[in-house]
């Protein structure tokens, strides 16, 4: 004869039934997708693989269990474990992770994290009263029961702590290429259109954005902080025989240089002023250049003995002088193309830095090259993927397209912002192929923070990125955006002590 316990025990087990059923079933037929959420936790991201499939394997064994009366107990106390693992995991998440997720999909889309605390709070309660209550009916043994439900939770709950941990020491120590999406990290603010595709970020001062253009490049551009129009003056240099082909634009206030180091020649200008002047005249030959101060320049040049980029320093106040460094760039042995890459200069941190577009190394140093640091970016391609072929004349030119593994970069403060061309774990490939991914690193504290998405614009990628204190800009095809950063990204502006990135 059924009694209220039995019926109580029996309205749990077909709950859990029910719950795991749809649970698993909801997972199952979109698979991909949940196994991208599980690979975006930030506790779990390390286990993606293995948790995802874990967690449908044991909530339909665990269903199959209730359905019979002979294995309903320990079934009674697997499900009552299992929300108190679920349980644990929300808990970690809103109290301890760097940033919260998504909610989950399915039946509980629409619950937020501390309304799914709340609801595994209670599946817990009544997993615990149903197991008492059967334990009760069938052996009388209330003590045993209260035992087993303990040491079965507890140890449910410190496997969560642990594979928490665990991830993080892989995530943050051993480098295994799981991203973390932030969630919106940068926020669309405002846009403007430019009308032509033809240009690129020079600088940023106190808010106002200046602007280079390749196809015009005596033109200054610029964009002010209501960001709705755009201010232009030619720049006039001095006249010359100089047939100038590879001119760049730099912005570093008070001054405007324009540069080609084909040339090799530097003009500067005072900001407001449209006469150059000659800064610099057959110094050094070079082809990139970044702006420190008013009296140096720090260029990258291709070595005439070692067939690499280096990177150099020319001084320029009463007597010239030119520090050539052949340490910062790391080359693979094929030469210029493996020391191929971008050069930065975050002005906050007065930092060099040297981003390589093959393979997943940046460098880092003061702008006398001195305090050296070699890391790594998330991804693991530790060595450029190049086929190098020598030509009869002795020229050496690539055999096959390379694999890009670091497409841009910008620095601010002790921020990089590094846009990644590599596919990390459990990303969608349909959001790969409309958008463009940026990673984050704090240098000082030598960590991955987290990743966003910029969108594509009619199929095009982003071109140009600029970091600033308030603002991170970008340029997609004829239109520059703006995005202001949340509190996530904004806290590390800051300086900090060393923590995750690999040293080589």
């Amino acid at each position: 004869m059924k009694t209220i316990k039995t019926r109580f025990v029996e309205f749990v087990s077909n709950f859990f039934i029910l719950l795991f059923c749809y649970a698993s079933i909801s997972k199952m037929m979109d698979f991909e997708n949940f196994q991208i959420q599980i690979g975006q936790s930030p506790l779990l991201s390390a286990y993606a693989g293995i948790v995802s499939y874990s967690v449908i394997i044991v909530e339909i064994l665990i269903s199959l269990l209730l359905i019979f009366e002979r294995t309903r107990i320990p079934a009674l106390y697997a499900a009552t474990a299992l929300m108190s693992a679920f349980t644990i995991y929300i808990y970690l998440i809103l109290n301890y992770s760097d940033f919260v997720p998504c909610s989950c999909g399915g039946i509980l889309e629409d619950l937020g994290w501390t309304e799914h605390l709340i609801f595994n709070i209670f599946c817990v309660a009544i997993g615990v009263a149903s197991v008492i209550l059967q334990e009760r009916i069938k052996t009388n043994g209330l003590r045993r029961s209260v035992y087993l439900l303990l040491i079965s939770n507890f140890l449910s709950c410190l496997m969560v702590v642990a594979l928490f941990f665990s991830s993080e020491h892989i995530i943050k120590k051993e480098n295994n290429f799981t991203r973390r999406f932030l969630i919106h990290p940068v926020i669309e603010e405002n846009k403007l259109d430019l009308k032509v595709n033809s240009y690129y970020f020079a600088g940023e001062h106190n808010g106002h954005i200046y602007l280079g253009n390749y196809t015009s490049p005596f033109t200054l551009s610029i964009v002010g902080n209501s960001f709705k129009t755009i201010q232009q003056y030619q720049l006039v240099p001095p006249k010359s025989k100089l047939i100038l082909k590879n001119l760049k634009m730099v912005v570093r206030f008070p001054f405007v240089y324009l540069a080609d180091g084909s040339a090799p020649i530097i003009y500067r200008a005072k900001l407001g002023s449209s006469a150059l002047n000659v800064y610099s005249f057959k110094d050094v030959y070079f082809n990139d250049y970044v702006v420190p101060d008013s009296t140096s320049i720090v260029f990258r040049a291709k070595s005439s003995k070692s067939d690499k980029h280096v990177l150099g320093l020319l001084k320029i106040k009463d007597s010239k002088s030119v520090v050539i460094n052949n340490d910062m760039i790391l080359s693979d042995g094929d030469g210029v193309f493996s020391t191929d890459g971008k050069l930065l200069y975050s002005s906050d941190a007065d930092k060099l830095i040297f981003i390589h577009y093959y393979k997943n190394t940046f460098s880092v140093s003061n702008p006398d090259f001195s305090g050296l640091q070699h890391l790594k970016t998330i991804d693991t391609l530790n060595s450029t993927k190049l086929k190098i072929v020598t030509k009869q004349n002795g020229h050496r030119k690539m055999a096959a397209p390379p694999v890009i593994v670091n497409v841009n970069a910008s620095a601010y403060d002790d921020v990089l912002f590094n846009q990644s061309n590599i596919k990390g774990k459990f990303e969608s490939q349909k959001l790969w192929k409309k958008s463009n991914v940026v990673d984050m690193y704090n240098i000082s504290k030598q960590e991955y923070f987290g990743s966003f998405y910029i969108s594509n614009k009619n199929n095009s990628g982003m071109s140009q990125m600029l970091a600033t204190q308030k603002y991170f800009y970008t340029i997609t095809e004829n239109e520059i955006v703006r995005y202001r950063y949340a509190q996530s990204v904004s806290k590390h502006f800051q300086t900090g002590k060393a923590e995750n990135l690999k040293k080589e």
